[in-house]
């Protein structure tokens, strides 16, 4: 059986399968000439392909091994290409086109035919004027071949939403379908900024995860959906299809049901109602009671010994003794009235005035 051949003719474009001829020591990395539908071009070898994953379908078969002239040769049309790409420009806003983006150009391998890559807005765009001018300044086989929004920004490369380069320019060969179900069963915000990628649409790493998403989300009702749990019949208000659970509204109450739960009155697993405290964290001091002193008693004076009168006593009893007239023990002495400016005694509940009187003032 005929070894199979994978062929790359860009760092990170489309693979075509070839016929090797019964060639066995073609490594990855080598250069081969190969015929396709755009000319003769010069391809890198991939991998092997085992036929059964091809079927029926026939390869074409390669031309030969690179030589060093002809990887010369291929190096000299490509430092044409950007002229090429020039002159497309400068012609296509001598003619008046509008709409048009030009973006790169390419050589086969002898320089038969150039293919220049471009893209428009417009869905019917008439080039042939412009095909034809560049044949005649070319003198070469001219193709404009339209490229989709997605290309562009895999030939222009540059970093994506995520801060690393764009998975388009770095490792797809093929850009696979997105649809926005993706997003929804993966509970992405559905806001431009979230789901779609620089070229403006939906991102290619949407689709990555979905199989898994799909997988795990068997089992879970919807959003909004009744359920039966065993805290009772409550509305689904969230799902959390990696971690395989729900949470359910009872009664105004929000409880998490585990997916075997669902539709049943019983736990299968009953939850653990306190919560186990981690070794590694370290616990929180409990707040302590305040210890309060013992009320003490009276102190116990010894046999033959009077006891000590306090102060505040002493002043309730002589309070006493001046409200019954009686001559108080050990009380204060009253104050000796205090001269007046004037040189009269006055009491010190009298209060002199500032300000003469009115009388005082009419003498």
């Amino acid at each position: 059986m005929p070894p199979i051949i994978a062929i790359q003719f860009n760092p990170v474009g489309r693979r075509y399968h070839f016929d090797a001829q019964g060639i066995t020591d073609f490594q990855p990395g080598d250069r081969v000439v190969v015929e396709t539908a755009r000319g003769i071009q010069l391809g890198i070898v991939v991998d092997y392909v085992p036929k059964e994953k091809l079927g029926a379908r026939t390869c074409k078969a390669i031309e030969r091994r690179a030589t060093a002239s002809d990887l010369a040769m291929q190096q000299q049309w490509d430092s044409q290409a950007l002229h090429a790409l020039v002159s497309c420009r400068e012609q296509a806003k001598r003619l008046g086109i509008k709409g048009c983006k030009f973006f790169r150009a390419e050589y086969n391998f002898n320089g038969s035919r150039v293919t220049i890559l471009y893209t428009t807005e417009k869905k019917h765009d008439n080039l042939r004027l412009l095909q034809r001018e560049l044949r005649r300044s070319l003198r070469t086989r001219v193709e404009l071949y339209k490229i989709g929004p997605r290309d562009v920004a895999k030939l222009l490369d540059g970093l994506g939403a995520c801060g690393s380069q764009r998975c388009c320019a770095r490792f797809l060969t093929r850009f696979n379908p997105v649809s926005i179900r993706m997003a929804k069963l993966q509970q992405i915000a559905l806001t431009p900024s979230e789901i779609t990628g620089v070229c403006g649409r939906l991102r290619c790493c949407l689709a990555y995860e979905h199989e898994l998403y799909v997988e795990e989300s068997k089992g879970l009702p919807k959003r909004g959906k009744e359920v039966l749990t065993p805290y009772g019949k409550g509305r689904v208000v969230e799902v959390r299809t990696l971690a395989g659970v729900i949470v359910v509204e009872v009664e105004g109450v929000r409880h998490v049901v585990q997916r075997e739960d669902i539709g049943k009155q019983e736990f299968t697993h009953p939850p653990v109602e306190k919560e186990v405290w981690p070794d590694w964290l370290p616990k929180l001091a409990e707040p302590q009671a305040e210890e309060r002193e013992p009320q003490k008693g009276p102190k116990q004076t010894p046999a033959g010994k009077k006891p000590r009168r306090s102060s505040r006593g002493r002043r309730r009893r002589s309070g006493e003794s001046k409200k019954a007239g009686a001559p108080a023990t050990g009380a204060a002495k009253p104050k000796a009235p205090q001269k007046s400016r004037g040189g009269r005694r006055s009491s010190g509940r009298q209060r002199q005035s500032k300000r003469p009187s009115k009388k005082g003032n009419e003498a």
